[in-house]
C-alpha cells in the first residue's frame, strides 16, 4: 500500500490526475482511519492501464468502458488508426527529405499536409476572429481528414468564413479578447472539459434534470421580464444570434462541423437532445427575432 504522493512519482502522474480519475469513476481507492488515499497494487495496475489509454488519445468515458469490459476491439480500432497515421507521417518524412534534395516545391506542397484539422484552421483563420469563432471547436478538430465527405465540409467551412462578415458586439469581443491575450488552457484540459460536459448530457440523472430545468426557467424569465428584455446586453445577444443566422452559422457552418468531425457530431447530438427536451417540458421556443419566449406566457 502506498499515498497518493507515492503512487504519482512511482507511475510518473501528477496527483491531480490520479484524483480526477478517481472523481471520474474510473477506479475506487480505499482510505485508512485517517482519511488518507492507499493505493493497492490493483489500483496501480488500474492506473497503469488508465495511462496507456489515455496516452493513445481514448475518452474517459471510453476508458470506463474498456476497464470494465476488457474488450479488445476498441483497442484493435486505435491500433489501426494508429498505424494509418504512421503511415501518414512516414509518407510526410519521406517527401520533406526528397524537398530537401530536390527542391521540388510543387511536390512537396501537394504531398505534405497538417498533423491534424486543428492546425490546419488555425493556419486559415489565424489571429482574434479566428480565435473567436473557432478555440471552442479545437478538442473535436484533433484529427485528420480521410474521407471525401470531410474535405467537402472542409472546404465549406473555409468559403462560409471567407465570405462572411459577421460583427461581435463590443462588449462580447472585448471579453473575448481578454481571453484570447490571456488563455491558458491547453488543448488537454479542454478536452477534458469537452467530455465531462458530454458525459453529463448523456448521462444526466432525474435530479441534475430537474436543477438544470429550475435554472433554464429562472434565466429564462429573468432575460423576457421587463425591463431586463431590453437590457441593451441581451439586446446586442439576439441581434448576434440573428446574425449569425442569416449568414448561415447554423445551416451551412454547424452541419459542416458536424459532417468534419465525428466527436463534434456526438457532443452536437447530446446537446440537441438536452436542448430539445428542456423546449419540450418548459414550452421555450425563440421567436423571428430571437427573443426566447415562454409559450404559456405569450400573452404576458
Amino acid at each position: 500500500m502506498m499515498r497518493i504522493n507515492e503512487a504519482a512519482e512511482q507511475l510518473g502522474l501528477s496527483q491531480r490526475a490520479l484524483k480526477y480519475y478517481e472523481k471520474e469513476g474510473l477506479l475506487e481507492v480505499r482510505r485508512d482511519e485517517n482519511g488518507y488515499r492507499n493505493y493497492s497494487a490493483q489500483d496501480l495496475e488500474r492506473l497503469k492501464k488508465i495511462s496507456l489509454y489515455r496516452k493513445l488519445g481514448i475518452a474517459i468515458k471510453d476508458i470506463e468502458s474498456l476497464l470494465n469490459t476488457e474488450d479488445p476491439a476498441r483497442l484493435r480500432e486505435i491500433l489501426a488508426q494508429k498505424r494509418d497515421q504512421l503511415q501518414q507521417d512516414q509518407t510526410q518524412l519521406q517527401s520533406l527529405e526528397k524537398y530537401l534534395n530536390d527542391g521540388n516545391l510543387d511536390e512537396a506542397f501537394q504531398q505534405i499536409d497538417y498533423e491534424t484539422i486543428g492546425q490546419a484552421i488555425q493556419d486559415m483563420f489565424p489571429g482574434f476572429t479566428g480565435y473567436y469563432f473557432m478555440h471552442h471547436f479545437m478538442p473535436y478538430l484533433q484529427l485528420r481528414i480521410t474521407t471525401p465527405e470531410q474535405q467537402a465540409a472542409y472546404q465549406r467551412i473555409l468559403t462560409f468564413w471567407d465570405t462572411t462578415t459577421i460583427q461581435v458586439p463590443l462588449f462580447t469581443r472585448l471579453i473575448s479578447y481578454l481571453q484570447y491575450k490571456l488563455n491558458r488552457l491547453n488543448l488537454f484540459d479542454q478536452t477534458e472539459t469537452m467530455e465531462k460536459r458530454m458525459r453529463q448530457m448523456i448521462e444526466m440523472s432525474d435530479h441534475d434534470y430537474e436543477k438544470l430545468k429550475k435554472q433554464v426557467l429562472s434565466g429564462v424569465k429573468m432575460k423576457t421580464s421587463f425591463p431586463m428584455k431590453y437590457h441593451p446586453t441581451f439586446v446586442s445577444q439576439r441581434k448576434f444570434m440573428k446574425r449569425l443566422q442569416d449568414a448561415g452559422y447554423n445551416d451551412i457552418f454547424i452541419p459542416s462541423m458536424i459532417a468534419l468531425s465525428p466527436a463534434y457530431k456526438r457532443y452536437h447530438d447530446a446537446l440537441t437532445a438536452v436542448n430539445q427536451r428542456l423546449c419540450d417540458d418548459l414550452g421555450l421556443y425563440y421567436d423571428s427575432n430571437y427573443v426566447l419566449r415562454l409559450k404559456k406566457n405569450d400573452s404576458a
